[in-house]
């Protein structure tokens, strides 16, 4: 097999630690909650991300030289039925991801470009509605992903260290920004800060209900996502496999202070219910606003004229814009490979055609990559022209998304004490440990999972509630035929049974 070589330790740390933090996620938790999203953000990390990134550096760390990834993990010390069950709820979560993904990649670029959201404007082709310009521009996007990712694993692991520079970059431009705040307007910060703890609310309704509290926690926790994915490319890393386990639990701290840091210094240097009176900020600008008026800010505190802070504000804008259509095309490369890379790769060689297998010279699964490009591309299509049961069908699945990639995450966890019993000598010395560990994140992720099927009921939407569940059980039904099948094809007796009968 492959691998890259060019992976350094500084390299892998910062992909890994740019990849899981959410430069959204960490605004978003700002504008809502403002220094109060601190507390949330640590339990988050303590009882979630933190013993989660312990898990899979130590999956990692057995089972580096393997494709499998998610599947490898489970099948060894749960079962193949629940790995493969598992790996293809993974899957799905992501294949849905995708779809999203490619329709949103032309906000940034827009903003790039025109220094505003054109795509909900009218298109400025009579004949071509925007929805219909946005669909087949994303055709165009997914055929050059195809393109880009058939050329081996080499492009994606250089768009990953691009986007992880060009991530790193903002973050720090976002920082040292407000630290400038911070220095340059010193009564201002008790003030802000203050204001930051009145005006942050849940993001649901005024008073802090405990309903309300755990929403903010929910979202403390999704926000911690991507380190399963970023893990699946351990086998790619050359000879930083037997680093890799350390390089992601210093990452995962890494991204805990990332959030900490921007959250604090977001809330000092800024006037966050001043902000929030902005009618013209929303969460669907969010990350663009703030950045814009926080270039505003820092050319006022520079004692520029009104012209030239406007000036520094668009370039704030503009480069949060390329950073995250550069982010975008990172993480659609990432994720329209290693999943299925999982799922058809590292499965065992019976499960599927040899021919979806296949591998052109670059080491690249090509027949797999096509047929997935062609399903996204089928949804694209049905969303783009209007089809309302289309439109319908993937609104549904994007909201059942959630718990079908989280129900895998909990199966890492309860895997986890039987793999350190068979990975140690001594098992009993590490037991009690290991129990804590993946109880804490079972437990995270079970109330997660909760109260995402509880917030519908709560205001009287049963069926949406019910709606939730429908996904990850339809796809556990689709993915429990397809390994029926595949058991079937396998034993030579029941097939040679079958074929009699039909006889």
């Amino acid at each position: 097999m492959k691998t890259i070589t060019a992976f350094s330790p500084k390299r892998l740390i910062m992909i890994i630690t740019m990849t899981v933090f959410s430069f959204s996620s960490m605004t978003t938790a700002f504008f809502l909650m403002g220094i109060k999203a601190v507390p949330y953000f640590i339990g988050a990390a303590l009882f979630y991300f933190i013993p989660y990134a312990i898990i899979i550096s130590e999956f990692t760390g057995v089972y580096k030289n393997h494709i499998g990834g998610l599947y490898q993990w489970l099948a060894g010390h749960l079962s193949e039925k629940v790995a493969f069950i598992a790996s293809f709820l993974w899957y799905c979560s992501y294949f849905i991801w995708m779809i999203s993904l490619f329709m949103k990649l032309w906000i940034p670029l827009s903003i790039l470009l025109f220094g505003e959201d054109l795509t909900k404007k009218n298109s400025p082709f009579p004949v071509i509605s925007t929805s219909v310009l946005i669909g087949l521009l994303s055709l165009a996007a997914v055929a050059v992903t195809f393109f880009f990712i058939s050329r081996g694993f080499k492009g994606i692991a250089s768009i990953l260290y691009l986007s992880g520079i060009m991530m790193s970059l903002l973050v720090v431009i976002s920082l040292s920004s407000n630290l400038w705040l911070w220095l340059t307007n010193q009564p201002d910060i008790l003030p802000n800060l203050t204001a930051s703890f009145s005006a942050g609310k849940s993001p649901s309704a005024s008073s802090q209900t405990l309903t309300e509290q755990l929403s903010f926690l929910i979202f403390a926790i999704t926000a911690f996502g991507g380190l399963d994915t970023i893990a699946s490319l351990v086998d790619k890393t050359g000879e930083q496999k037997s680093r890799f386990p350390k390089l992601l639990i210093f990452s995962s701290i890494l991204v805990v202070l990332c959030y900490f840091l921007g959250i604090l210094l977001w809330s000092g240097g800024n006037n966050l219910a001043a902000l929030k009176a902005n009618d013209t900020i929303h969460l669907g600008n969010l990350m663009y606003e703030l950045m814009e008026h926080l270039g505003y800010s820092v050319g006022q505190s520079l004692s520029l004229n009104t012209t030239h802070s406007q000036l520094l504000a668009q370039l704030f804008t503009r480069f949060t814009a390329l950073t995250l259509l550069l982010s975008y095309i990172s993480l659609l490369s990432t994720i329209s490979y290693l999943p299925i890379r999982t799922l058809v790769e590292g499965t065992p060689e019976h499960y599927w055609h040899p021919r979806l297998k296949q591998k052109n010279k670059y080491d690249m699964p090509t027949n797999a990559l096509l047929i997935q490009g062609g399903l996204i591309s089928l949804f694209i299509l049905g969303i783009s022209f209007g089809s309302h049961y289309v439109v319908f069908l993937y609104n549904q699945l994007t909201l059942m998304t959630n718990i079908s990639r989280a129900i895998p995450y909990l199966l890492v966890a309860l895997a986890y004490p039987a793999f350190k019993k068979q990975s140690l000598n001594d098992p009993s010395s590490h037991s009690i440990r290991s129990h804590f560990i993946s109880y804490s994140v079972i437990f995270s992720i079970i109330l997660a999972i909760s109260f995402q099927l509880y917030q519908p009921i709560s205001k009287g939407e049963v069926m949406q509630s019910i709606s939730l569940l429908i996904g990850p059980m339809l796809f556990t039904l689709i993915a429990y035929l397809l390994y029926k099948s595949f058991q079937f094809k396998q034993d030579p007796y029941t097939l040679d049974s079958h074929k009699k009968k039909q006889a």
